[in-house]
């Protein structure tokens, strides 16, 4: 008996399964397995259903790596603020000590 179709099931490797099948979903193997799309950054296989909040078509590691990269420039915008209020700070400080070595001699 010929198999009428070819399981294009991706397998964790990122290679097509390939093998003869009767039914249109896949091989004896895959013909219940999740569903998969290639992630867009690194090419490894992912869910097609992800967790509520995650819209995009990258893989967990992608995503965890591009959160890290968000928490890493957070950080750093935030040092940034910190400081310019510092070098505001010291600043008005200063202005405050002029002004009140200014009255003392006065």
């Amino acid at each position: 008996m010929k198999a009428k179709f070819i399981c294009y099931h991706l397998k964790n490797t990122g290679e097509i399964c390939g093998n003869g099948s009767n039914n249109p979903e896949g091989c004896h193997l895959h013909c219940k397995a999740k569903k998969r799309w290639l992630c867009s950054a690194c090419g490894k296989p992912t869910k097609l259903v992800k967790p509520t909040g995650i819209v995009n078509d990258l893989c967990s590691y992608c995503n965890k790596s591009n959160y890290q990269i968000r928490h890493v420039n957070m950080l750093r915008d935030n040092n940034r603020l910190l400081e310019n209020e510092n070098a505001l700070i010291r600043r008005e400080i200063d202005e405050l000590l002029l002004e009140l070595s200014a009255n003392r001699d006065d």
